[in-house]
């Protein structure tokens, strides 16, 4: 069985739901998930700041929006933006996708204006394996704005691969799901946090692709059953 060594970093209490259950109870619905099909909507009028700007992040936009009022973004639609060669209008796609209400204070500014340097290190995350995930991130730290939340977005969309493994998304909600310790293949990852997820990422896709191999599903296919369904499910 998978095992990952235990996190070291200190976590807030997180009472465990007891008994756990488990995830290949699950595995006929986490195989049908509607990956592809997962989308949001958003207003232009959240992204109006910035949409008549005269740069790539706004020319992005304006394709993006077209005439319309709103927008309705799937994975699928991502993914298609991902295999063109300039990946502006895909990163903008991805953060209205994943923050279809906007993103919190100034973080969306900060990202466009250091948009071309962000398209530069995902274009080469996209063209070659990462073998060092720490100095691969280490260029992404200083832009503010892209945690590892939104930066495991466009890896995945990206297929990119992190030390041998193919990228998933990491966001909190996932992270809330480990540390409730509702699931039994999930205890190793029971100590991952905010504050430690970035050091721990290669690790949290080892055991998402063990748990794939397992259950004969993509790791992509865990992380959104674990996304819709992890926080709100009890044993019975």
């Amino acid at each position: 069985m998978f095992s990952i060594h235990t996190l070291d970093y200190p976590v807030a209490f997180i009472p465990p739901i007891e008994p756990v259950m488990r995830l290949i109870d699950f595995a006929p619905l986490i195989c049908n998930m509607p990956v592809s099909n997962q989308a949001f909507i958003s207003k232009r009028s959240t992204w109006s700041p910035y949409i008549q700007r005269e740069d790539a992040a706004g020319t992005a936009l304006r394709s993006i929006f077209g005439t319309s009022n709103d927008v309705f973004l799937s994975r699928h639609d991502l993914r298609l933006l991902a295999s063109k060669a300039e990946l502006a209008e895909f990163v903008i796609a991805t953060i209205i996708w994943g923050y279809p209400g906007g993103m919190r204070g100034y973080h969306f500014a900060s990202l466009i204006d250091h948009l071309s340097k962000l398209a530069q290190i995902l274009d080469a995350a996209r063209s070659r394996p990462i073998s060092d995930w720490a100095s691969h991130y280490e260029q992404v730290k200083p832009i503010e704005g892209v945690g590892l939340s939104t930066y495991t977005k466009f890896l995945h969309f990206l297929s990119a691969q992190i030390e041998n493994h193919m990228a998933v998304i990491l966001d909190k909600r996932i992270m809330d799901v480990t540390r409730n310790k509702a699931f039994e293949e999930l205890a190793p990852l029971s100590a991952l946090s905010y504050e430690n997820a970035p050091r721990h990422y290669p690790r949290y896709l080892e055991c998402l692709e063990s748990l794939a191999q397992r259950l004969s599903v993509p790791s992509e296919n865990i992380e959104f059953f674990l996304f819709e369904f992890g926080l709100h499910l009890k044993p019975t």
